[in-house]
């Protein structure tokens, strides 16, 4: 039997397979090597960052909220101490220096503080300074609740021997932001103007029982009243001479330029409006005089409309707090 040419064929397709298959073998390997290494790599990165957050991720989270706490704090102290500044800007006296505190509260002197109180008449600004004589008096608790429900502030011209029988009004009076001034100790003509230097005694008798009933050793107003006025009747001379020695001791004073004519004539409310308009006119500053002596009821009774009808016309009232500082 002839086989030759049938056994080469058989051969070579042997032959055939055997390289197919060992090309898939290889194949098959590199595809298998290759997915390894990439699993490999996913498994080594997986580790490394697993590795990393362990390490360095508390610490990243932690630096954070230690930045975030550090920032919350430094807002903290910058707000305080804005806080504190406003709070200096609105303190203007040392806090904790009772007696410069004081000080820097009290009525002051000086030239041009001497000038404001003249200048308090000739300015159009329809400002009222209510000013009251002679006091205290039994009647000027009543006055003060008058005062109190309108919310104004009046100047008290007060005497000494007054002041001395009714301590506790002169007292309520300051402590509710009237001004407190000198009228003078006895308001005997024949005493006070015996000499200019009985004037300042006067002045500073006076000023000895504000102290006294105030409660403050250092208080002085720097500001006087006349009783009858500055000039004018037989001191005159005295008066001229008193105004130079009180000025020496950093002492001014005031009158007026209207009153209610209440120490001289007026006993009904009608009459004090008519005195009122009459000696008022032609002043947008005014400084009215009126007392609250003991038989001054009609005062009291007027007061009320006083303040209604200026307020309606748009006036504000000040005192002498508004003028004594530079």
């Amino acid at each position: 039997m002839y086989k030759g040419p049938l056994y080469i064929e058989e051969g070579k397709s042997n032959k055939k397979i055997i390289i197919f298959c060992v090309i898939v073998m290889i194949i098959t390997i590199v595809i298998v090597v290759i997915t390894g290494l990439l699993a490999y790599k996913m498994l080594n990165n997986d580790l490394n960052m697993s590795s990393k957050e362990e390490i360095s991720g508390p610490k990243t989270v932690g630096k954070s909220e230690e930045i975030d706490n550090l920032n919350e704090e430094n807002t903290e102290v910058v707000e305080e101490q804005e806080n504190i500044k406003e709070e200096n800007d609105v303190i203007t006296f040392p806090k904790h220096d009772f007696a410069l505190a004081m000080d820097s509260q009290l009525p002051q002197y000086s030239d041009v503080i001497a000038k404001k109180v003249v200048d308090v008449y000739y300015e159009e600004t329809k400002k009222i300074y209510l000013t009251f004589d002679d006091g205290p008096s039994r009647l000027t608790d009543d006055v003060l609740d008058i005062l109190k429900k309108y919310d104004v502030k009046a100047t008290f011209f007060v005497l000494g021997n007054n002041v001395k029988t009714k301590p506790d009004v002169v007292k309520r009076a300051y402590e509710e932001g009237h001004f407190i001034a000198s009228h003078g100790y006895t308001h005997v003509y024949s005493e006070i103007y015996s000499s200019p230097q009985a004037v300042l005694n006067e002045y500073n008798y006076c000023i000895d029982a504000i102290r006294n009933a105030i409660g403050v050793p250092n208080y002085n107003p720097h500001l006087f009243r006349f009783p009858g006025g500055s000039s004018g009747g037989k001191y005159e001379e005295v008066k001229r001479q008193a105004i130079e020695l009180l000025k020496q001791n950093q002492i001014t004073y005031t009158n007026w330029n209207c009153l209610t004519g209440d120490s001289a004539g007026s006993t009904t409310v009608e009459q004090m409006w008519n005195e009122l308009n009459n000696t008022a006119s032609g002043d947008d500053n005014l400084v009215i005089l009126m007392h609250d002596a003991g038989d001054k009821e009609v005062t009291v009774q007027f007061l009320p409309q006083l303040i209604e009808h200026y307020q309606s016309l748009g006036y504000e009232f000040a005192n002498y707090y508004d003028v004594m500082t530079e």
